[in-house]
């Protein structure tokens, strides 16, 4: 049973700082010159919480967390709440609003079937943020949950209650131009109550915060009182819902008499530039492009070939998946690149923006750039209802939800 609640969100103070200057990206979408940025934006930035600076992070997370409640940046609502949010964006050239809701979910072990993850977790971040939470006992940042309402019955609800009234929060954060983020607040307790009769059958698939997630089943063990953690849920037929593809630079890997190692398992076809590469990509399944300063298609010339290289209990729809193609046939097959390595990053970058990709390799920071359509919702659902993980970044949901529009005190 997926058990929902209302809470006492705690938010900006907008007669004390604009909020604009405030708001972040997802913690780990910060680089270091944005990490810089936000922070010469303000005094009273999330990210001096999120991903501070100093020698001890969570402890002067902890003490700016504190100190901003006592001088009134931060104010906590006085009635339990849920928060509508929503996101109008404008993508090479699309344009669309995702909606969502900001709850408390009760949290429950992958075991159950009530949360279904589709991503790998690292080691390393889960103990980032479990420092964190334990030295705070607050989520800054959100989790982006899926759930399925065919018959939209809780966006109509949420949509009809907030119709007439204006937004607490409104703002566009600096880092993805284009997007508008809203915020309302819902404290009528019967709809409320509706809201969470009409989610307690759902099953919840993690869109993004993976590792937040996980970080909270752990920090729960150790301590009373943390069932609950701050979620974003987000409707699966919401026509707003859009995945990016996340593509493939790869650097420090050997490319040696690479047509003829590839030849074998893929068509390799020179196309005349990156928009004729697109066209043929898009739409079409186990084939993706390559740039190494000349563009080229690819695709897989026959789909069982990926048996050479997937455990054989792989489901179908798990083989068919461009990432699983890429990953296992061309990285870990055909380069010979291991999983550890992918794993640490040592040869790899996951980039959004393919113009950014091609300079690189020109410029001789990357060797190659391979580009990927995007996953789809239907395949992302298919996949992790059988409880395969997909390889890391294989879905990028946009827009990010963006980190201090409200918080949850433990």
């Amino acid at each position: 049973m997926a058990e929902i609640k209302s809470f006492k969100g705690i938010r900006y103070n907008q007669e004390k700082v604009k909020l604009e200057n405030v708001v972040t990206q997802p913690y780990d979408k910060i680089t270091e010159d944005r990490q810089s940025a936000y922070y010469e934006k303000s005094p009273y930035n999330i990210v001096r919480t999120i991903l501070g600076k100093g020698e001890n992070p969570y402890n002067e997370a902890n003490n700016f967390f504190n100190d901003w409640q006592d001088n009134d940046i931060l104010t906590q609502d006085n009635e339990l709440s849920i928060y509508p949010y929503f996101q109008e964006y404008t993508f090479q050239g699309k344009s669309g609003v995702r909606k969502g809701f900001v709850a408390l979910l009760k949290l429950e072990e992958f075991s159950s079937g009530v949360v279904i993850p589709h991503e790998r977790t690292l080691s390393g971040p889960k103990k980032d943020r479990l420092n964190l939470l334990s030295s705070t006992r607050a989520n800054f940042g959100q989790i982006f949950m899926l759930y399925s309402d065919a018959e939209h019955k809780i966006s109509s609800l949420i949509n009809k209650e907030i119709s007439e009234t204006a937004p607490v929060a409104s703002v566009c954060e600096s880092y993805e131009a284009g997007v508008h983020h809203k915020l309302w607040k819902i404290d009528n307790e019967s709809i409320i109550k509706e809201i969470q009769e009409l989610m307690k059958p759902k099953t919840l698939l993690i869109a993004d915060g993976h590792h937040r997630y996980e970080t909270a089943l752990n920090y729960k063990k150790e301590n009373q009182g943390a069932d609950y953690r701050m979620i974003t849920f987000v409707e699966m037929e919401d026509p707003g819902l859009m995945i990016l593809p996340t593509h493939r630079a790869m650097y420090g890997v050997n490319t040696d008499d690479f047509a003829n190692r590839v030849s074998p398992y893929f068509e390799l076809e020179e196309c005349k530039g990156k928009d004729e590469l697109l066209s043929r990509l898009e739409g079409k399944h186990n084939q993706f492009g390559l740039y190494d300063g000349k563009f080229w298609w690819l695709k897989l010339k026959n789909d069982n070939l990926i048996d050479e290289f997937v455990d054989k209990e792989k489901s179908i729809d798990y083989k068919k998946l461009d990432v699983v193609v890429l990953h296992k046939v061309m990285l870990e097959g055909i380069l010979s690149i291991s999983k550890e390595k992918i794993i640490k990053k040592e040869c790899i970058d996951y980039i959004r923006d393919i113009e950014d990709g091609i300079k690189k390799v020109d410029n001789g920071k990357y060797k190659l750039l391979f580009i990927l359509n995007p996953t789809s919702i239907e395949e992302t659902q298919k996949v992790s209802s059988r409880r395969e993980s997909m390889p890391q970044k294989s879905t990028d949901f946009y827009p990010k939800l963006i980190t201090g529009l409200v918080i949850n005190k433990l």
